[in-house]
């Protein structure tokens, strides 16, 4: 593996930090992928999806500016309340994150949460 590979992994995994992607840990997100699909064992498939999910090749791409945001803010339910406009803030200098890595770790975050409540409701079913 290139370390190209291992710096665009997986940031986050069950909670706690990726580190290296080995194959046992491919093996293991396969045997979690293949009882959420309901399959009887890991097939090939499984093992690619897994390989690609921790590669973090499923991952959307991040956007760099707001103008989708502001697209989307356009187009409201008119059944919800027209929001308040509030006050501005102190800007706060936060030089060091990057915007991107934020974003990345976010949706990260919420995949594996996903991920999380689909693999305990089959293990529920399951019992």
């Amino acid at each position: 593996m290139n370390s190209h590979e291992t710096n665009s992994g997986k940031i986050l995994l069950h909670g706690s930090e990726a580190g290296e992607i080995t194959p046992a840990m491919i093996e293991h997100r396969a045997q979690e992928i293949a009882l959420i699909e309901g399959h009887d064992g890991v097939s090939s498939a499984d093992r690619r999806t897994a390989r690609q999910e921790l590669q973090g090749r499923t991952l959307p791409e991040t956007t760099s500016d707001d103008s989708a945001v502001i697209a989307s803010s356009m187009n409201r339910d008119p059944s919800d309340p027209v929001s308040v406009p509030g006050h501005q803030t102190q800007i706060h200098n936060n030089e060091g994150d990057d915007p991107d890595m934020i974003e990345r770790l976010a949706i990260e975050g919420v995949e594996e949460a996903q991920h999380e409540q689909m693999l305990a409701s089959r293990r529920q079913k399951n019992r």
